[in-house]
């Protein structure tokens, strides 16, 4: 039987990537029905590779919709690897939409913010407003409010004024977490 899953799932990743147009419009249709988590970097690979906005705006609803225990996690990790820093800002919306978490990775949102600029901080902003009044892992909470003031900090006395606006908001969001 796990034979049997494991082998459509294969044949479910090779549709998605597919030359032919036809047989990765089939995959993306059974999708939501036949995928697991393990779908997931391969919905972002093919719409990272795709130039075609109906397969990407098709990934993006699949995206924002998922439902699958732990998808969000998932979602976070794949967002966060440097082959996909060009998605990175709709890839941190999509887990908003999907109900995903930035916990556990504060540090390395806060980081992609800093180096990244406008648009991640936008959606981590968002993010981080999500988050609940507590933050469970502390450490990634203290180096992540570090690496903003430290970003804040390099931007003052520039000419990125709103860069250094959002940074505040997004320190004072993670200031509220913090635990007296």
């Amino acid at each position: 039987m796990e034979a049997k899953k494991a082998q459509a799932l294969k044949e479910l990743h090779d549709g998605l990537h597919s030359p032919l147009a036809e047989r990765r419009d089939a995959a993306l249709k059974r999708v939501a029905q036949e995928g697991e988590l393990s779908t997931i970097p391969e919905l972002i690979r093919l719409r990272g590779e795709s130039d075609e906005p109906e397969v990407r705006e098709e990934i993006a609803r699949l995206l924002r919709g998922l439902k699958l225990e732990g998808a969000g996690a998932v979602l976070m990790e794949t967002a966060l690897m440097p082959e996909n820093v060009e998605q990175l800002p709709e890839l941190l919306g999509f887990l908003w939409e999907c109900g995903g978490s930035a916990e556990g990775q504060l540090r390395a949102i806060s980081t992609r913010a800093v180096e990244l600029g406008m648009p991640i901080m936008v959606e981590a902003l968002t993010l981080f407003e999500a988050l609940p009044e507590w933050v469970e892992e502390e450490a990634d909470l203290l180096d992540a409010m570090l690496i903003l003031q430290q970003g804040l900090q390099a931007r003052q006395g520039g000419n990125a004024m709103a860069e250094e606006e959002m940074l505040k908001l997004m320190l004072a969001e993670l200031m509220r977490r913090e635990r007296a």
